[in-house]
């Protein structure tokens, strides 16, 4: 079993990391809060898979990092292939469609392939590593794009008072590597806040954070522990809150999506989605490149039970690592190139690689 511990070591708005012994991986077990904070480490695939079956790990960019760290532990006991594929294939049926799992297991795969097994181990932590710095990076910079919207927010409206916005998302660092796509920007903005009150006005931006209503005690753990002013809310009083106009913006955190922007988000996200759009709400839906399959061209791919999928109809624009894209057909391959799909269809089956 793996052990648990309750300190906190973890950085601020930072789910997962290497334990000081430079191997063994630390997570922040999800299953635990809102109540305590506990950190669980993880020594083997089996414990990696047993985080990610038991809900410890929860969310498609810390489940695939994760999995990128497992198939390094799987290296360090034995790095011959066949051990590795073993490992990779499990994790794979983990979640056999999420295009952020399978990119990362592919890309494993592919360098530890080439790499002799006396050098295996030491090379999968290394672009374990990587894998979970680029994750980081995307969303911080998601977050920077998303800055120029709660900016606008947080001016307020013509009585001076600060505008409210709805943070309809999973949880935002807790299901990634760090900073999460649909709250980094939220976190950066706080933190100029913050900034200019320990320097007296002196540096930082002096724009009144935004108001934020949460769904799900996780996300609203989040942002107290970030210091941002929330209001946790239920589906039904969210959807209240929608239909009478009281929220200005709502975020959502893709799961994934396809190359043309249909995005699948927790159940739930739909009937919100509509409420907005019938009252002129924007809706806006942070998406990390890595969360798009892009070689689905349609919902089909992408869907899952107990999923809601959201068409570009009720999206009013991406905020993507590269930038915002507009909810329109092919805005997406548009401004990802380099992502062209070569065919139609769907991620091969974790048993065809």
């Amino acid at each position: 079993m793996p052990a648990a511990s309750s300190p906190r070591r973890y950085m601020r708005h930072q789910s997962i990391w290497l334990a000081d012994d430079g191997w063994g991986v630390e997570l922040i077990d999800q299953t635990a809060l809102p109540a305590q904070c506990v950190v669980r480490r993880l020594a083997s695939v089996g414990d990696v898979l047993g985080a990610i079956m038991g809900s410890a790990a929860r969310g498609p960019g810390l489940v695939s990092v994760l999995a990128g760290y497992g198939l390094a532990l799987a290296a360090r006991r034995d790095p011959d292939m066949v051990p590795v594929m073993t490992a990779w294939h499990a994790l794979a049926a983990t979640d056999p469609r999420c295009p952020r799992l399978r990119g990362v297991l592919d890309r494993m795969r592919e360098v530890l392939d080439v790499t002799p097994p006396i050098e295996r181990a030491q090379r999968a932590y290394m672009e374990a590593d990587a894998i979970a710095a680029e994750e980081l990076a995307g969303n911080l910079a998601i977050g920077r794009h998303a800055m120029g919207l709660l900016r606008r927010v947080g001016a307020g409206g013509g009585d001076g008072m600060p505008q409210t916005i709805l943070l309809a998302a999973e949880p935002g660092w807790l299901s990634s590597v760090g900073w999460g796509a649909a709250s980094a920007g939220l976190y950066l903005a706080q933190e100029q806040v913050d900034l200019r009150r320990a320097t007296g006005g002196v540096l930082g931006e002096d724009i009144a954070p935004p108001q934020v209503v949460t769904i799900g005690p996780l996300t609203a753990w989040e942002m107290m522990e970030a210091g941002i002013p929330h209001s946790p809310c239920d589906l039904d009083g969210a959807l209240d809150l929608v239909r009478r106009g009281v929220v200005e913006r709502l975020f959502v955190a893709a799961l994934r999506s396809s190359a043309r922007g249909d995005v699948m988000a927790p159940v739930g996200t739909g009937e919100l989605a509509r409420a907005a759009r019938s009252v002129g709400i924007p809706l806006h839906v942070c998406l990390p490149a890595a969360a798009i399959n892009w070689q689905a061209l349609g919902p089909a791919t992408i869907t899952a039970s107990g999923m809601d999928v959201l068409p570009l109809s009720l999206i009013s624009g991406f905020i993507t690592d590269r930038g915002p894209v507009a909810a329109e057909a092919d805005a997406l391959l548009d401004r990802f190139p380099d992502h062209e799909p070569l065919s139609y269809g769907e991620l091969p089956a974790a048993n065809d690689a």
